[in-house]
């Protein structure tokens, strides 16, 4: 009996070289964005953060991204900094600048840009939670999509379960925390996951690698690891050798 089974998909290789110091820089400047507004540094506690009024009502658009580097104090960015370098990190090791800090920013702006709109014009929206929800709605997604040798109600029961010990909230509602801004981020990073996983769906499905596992009948085993690709579906009878050919 021949039988197929994944080996590897594009999550099983090693993250690029460029994830940890992409990380790295991305921390790096939350760091010294909120030092500078703390301080008052070039004045960027005036122009930096976002308010309904100042974005929509002056058209200070810019604060829908500089808003999301800065926050009200250390413990606002060490809640944020852990998960921003860790997703951060795997998004860019395994797509790529594009998805992480570029994509990632883009999405921090236009959640910003979203939610505000929802609150008075002199509330004050801060820091890097809607980048962050977005880089777990994105990861989450494409580790579902694509992590393909385990079952579906594994990949869904993963996916969940890491979804809820990061991302639920640890204490009692706090009034100064934006939970719409944790919504719609992961909400954006659950669909944009879905349309890059269609949009890359023959690459990533190409760097698949099947193993063919052929049985006699004493279940001896003869196993050819083979690319997507390539199907090796030459083999004699009793499974003692294969040859492969290319389509």
């Amino acid at each position: 009996m021949l039988e197929t089974r994944l080996r590897e998909t594009w999550l099983t290789r090693r993250p690029s070289s460029s994830s940890f110091p992409a990380a790295m820089a991305a921390i790096l400047l939350l760091v010294v964005a909120s030092f500078m507004n703390w301080s008052g540094i070039l004045h960027a506690d005036q122009w930096m953060p976002a308010t309904e009024e100042a974005v929509f009502g002056r058209g200070e658009l810019w604060r829908l991204w500089t808003t999301s580097w800065i926050h009200s104090d250390m413990g606002h960015l060490l809640s944020n900094s852990f998960l921003f370098f860790v997703l951060g990190y795997f998004l860019n090791g395994y797509f790529g600048w594009w998805v992480f800090p570029v994509t990632a920013l883009v999405f921090g702006g236009l959640t910003n840009a979203a939610v505000l709109g929802t609150y008075p014009p002199d509330v004050t929206l801060l820091g890097a939670s809607g980048i962050v929800y977005w880089l777990g709605g994105a990861w989450l997604t494409l580790y579902f999509l694509l992590n393909r040798q385990k079952s579906l109600f594994q990949r869904a029961l993963r996916s969940l379960g890491v979804a809820l010990v990061l991302f639920m909230p640890a204490e009692a509602f706090q009034p100064q925390i934006s939970y719409r801004t944790h919504a719609a981020g992961f909400a954006l990073g659950l669909l944009w996951g879905v349309l890059y996983f269609l949009w890359r769906k023959k690459e990533f499905r190409a760097a698949e690698v099947t193993e063919e596992i052929l049985e006699d009948d004493e279940n001896v085993e003869s196993v050819a690891a083979i690319p997507d690709s390539l199907r090796e579906f030459v083999s004699d009878p009793s499974g003692r050798r294969s040859q492969a050919r290319s389509e």
